[in-house]
């Protein structure tokens, strides 16, 4: 039985990403009452279903979800007219936030001040393919000290979101400065001209000494990789192809030096708890967000967002800045 088909719901936006939250709702038994997106050919996928080309006039409109899946330039201004007029309670939205700090820090005031559950489905927080890192840490006494990501162009708003977002939720720590170097190579964004979104590489480094290295530059193309270390261990994901495995130290030459290395490391493959599908883990975080014990995370969108922006600002003053530099909410990127 499907648990959510007493529940209705609403999609704004329905590129790519909207149907796959279609198809991440009928799985779960939601109702789909109403699906707006300034394309009319949409309407052929979905003739049997209340269309509609202004997001304007469902804001009256009452549903148990509302899906905003537009895209990041258009979000600011759809959430906010949804967060203060509409009757929904519960908002789901994409990654990033927001173009801007500005933009992100007056929603965050909207979803307070009219008492909003909203949720940013950046949903790896919510696997057990992760947890179990976590864990494994835990029982061993090991603290996460560095990540590394190695990623094909795809953007710092776009993956650089997801990356920076799991790194807050792996190092429980919040970031402090931001060294990046922007990409050059002008590549034109699959989304259209007017989207700016490039890659880049560089380094963040958190409170307590944890580090975060990144490296989305525009001349890779190799599924991206992330490697996480603590002092005996190390975790090597290949997420796309589920593949999640980690070597560690063999426990006889722990009282070594951490110079020493002339050892051959003990391989373990990990289990694969959620194999890679959007579409399923898109259903995590709808179903977190009709939890009693649900807490936004907002905030956490938020520090991810101060990342990205410091990544640009960064680039720009060709050197490394502080993320509380108030100059940044300034810059606004037309992310995809």
């Amino acid at each position: 039985m499907k648990k959510f088909k007493n529940k209705k719901a609403i999609i704004i936006g329905f590129g790519g990403m909207g149907k796959r939250y279609y198809k991440a709702l009928k799985s779960l038994g939601f109702k789909i009452s109403h699906i707006c997106d300034k394309n009319e050919n949409n309407n052929k996928v979905i003739h049997k279903l209340n269309f509609v080309k202004n997001y304007k006039k469902l804001l009256n409109v009452n549903a148990d979800l509302l899906c905003i899946v537009t895209n990041t330039t258009d979000r600011f201004t759809i959430l906010a007219d949804f967060l203060k007029f509409s009757p929904i309670k519960r908002i789901i939205t994409e990654k990033p936030l927001s173009c801007s700090l500005i933009e992100a820090f007056t929603l965050e005031k909207l979803i307070k001040k009219n008492k909003k559950k909203i949720i940013i489905n950046s949903y790896r927080n919510l696997l057990r393919n992760y947890k179990q890192i976590i864990d494994i840490l835990k029982k061993k006494n090991e603290d996460l000290k560095s990540i590394n990501i190695i990623s094909p162009s795809a953007g710092l708003g776009n993956m650089g979101s997801v990356f920076f977002d799991l790194s807050l939720y792996l190092f429980k720590e919040k970031p402090v400065s931001v060294y990046c170097k922007i990409d050059k190579n002008n590549t034109i964004n699959p989304r259209g001209k007017k989207f700016k979104d490039p890659g880049g590489y560089g380094l963040v480094n958190f409170k307590n000494n944890k580090r975060l290295f990144f490296d989305l530059s525009e001349d890779t193309g190799l599924p991206y990789t992330m490697i996480l270390k603590s002092k005996n261990y190390e975790f090597i994901i290949d997420e796309i192809n589920n593949n999640f495995f980690y070597k560690k130290k063999p426990s006889k030459f722990n009282s070594k030096p951490l110079f020493y290395y002339l050892f051959n490391p003990e391989y373990k493959k990990l289990r694969v708890f959620e194999r890679y599908n959007p579409v399923n883990f898109t259903k995590k975080s709808i179903e977190e967000i009709f939890k009693q014990s649900f807490k936004s995370n907002i905030n956490t969108s938020i520090e991810t967002m101060k990342i990205i922006i410091g990544c640009h600002f960064s680039s720009k003053q060709n050197k490394e800045i502080k993320i509380i530099d108030k100059r940044m909410s300034n810059i606004r990127v037309p992310f995809a």
